[in-house]
């Protein structure tokens, strides 16, 4: 039951994509003679009144990058709020978040035409610090070991974990006490030889050819290399790996909310203030199609 929900919201993660990369397409063809034209001529563009930050086109772009910024807050509700816990794997709520943290800035940026300045421009440069630091993030989050329900574990949980992946290795498939040293070697020998920060920017590198390495090492100590088997190795190197960097890793996620935060905040606020200012001003969509 959890697969299949798993596939019907990657379904409907695909198909949010999809047809946002359509739109943004559409818009950037549509527009690209007006983008490239000088601030001071773009009054005289046949396209201005469309493109312009409150034209027609221009304004929906902004008011559907709103919307999406704006739901970023339900996935901080969802992990903050006690009601909302069962409210759906927050696995999936993250996948949702990472996809109106990069369509909800991109859709804003063709709002604004490409012409950033004034206050809401704080807003504007807040949100591009929110969308790279989110990238760091996700990288992070991805490095700290969890659970089948997605919860973060421990040293020890992640040590127990790995006992257990051993012993299922060596039950099921022989593996030995000098398999298990080779193992270990292959998990850490890259890493161990360099500092910390450096084995973090190298991890994504030396997890890249991780598959291909474990299917070698198991032919060379004569296990057949079947899903279960990789899968279990794979498991344990990167828990391993994991491991070694743990200390760092959760400090650094710590100092990444620390920088997440505020600028998260002052972004919301000067939104807030300037949807508020043009709807005071009579800046609606209906308005925008026929100013």
């Amino acid at each position: 039951m959890a697969s299949r929900s798993n596939s019907v919201h990657n379904t409907i993660i695909v198909l949010l994509t999809l047809a946002t990369a359509a739109l943004v397409a559409w818009v950037i063809y549509t527009g690209w003679d007006f983008y490239g034209t000088a601030y001071g001529d773009r009054p005289h563009h046949e396209d201005f009144r469309a493109l312009r930050p409150a034209g027609f086109i221009g304004h929906g772009l902004g008011i559907l990058g709103t919307l999406m910024v704006l739901l970023l807050l339900l996935y901080t509700a969802r992990k903050r709020f006690k009601f909302m816990s069962r409210w759906g794997d927050l696995r999936i709520w993250l996948r949702y978040h990472i996809f109106l943290g990069v369509a909800g800035p991109i859709l804003i940026t063709l709002h604004t035409s490409f012409k950033f300045n004034g206050l809401v421009s704080i807003s504007y440069w807040s949100m591009v610090a929110v969308a790279l630091s989110g990238v760091v993030g996700r990288y992070l989050y991805q490095q700290i070991p969890r659970n089948m329900l997605g919860e973060t574990m421990d040293a020890d949980e992640i040590e127990n974990r790995n006992a257990e992946i051993l012993v299922e290795l060596s039950t099921n498939y022989g593996l030995g006490e000098k398999a298990v040293t080779a193992l270990e070697y292959l998990a850490t020998g890259t890493l161990s030889q360099h500092s910390a920060p450096t084995a973090m920017l190298l991890l994504p590198l030396v997890n890249l050819f991780l598959a291909r390495k474990l299917q070698s090492f198991l032919l060379g100590n004569n296990i057949e290399p079947d899903p279960r088997a990789l899968d279990l190795c794979r498991q344990w190197v990167l828990q391993t790996r994991r491991l070694m960097l743990f200390n760092q890793i959760r400090d650094l996620f710590h100092y990444w909310h620390v920088f997440h935060k505020p600028f998260a905040i002052i972004m919301i606020l000067i939104m807030v203030v300037h949807v508020a200012v043009a709807l005071m001003l009579g800046y609606t969509w209906q308005f925008g199609g026929s100013a």
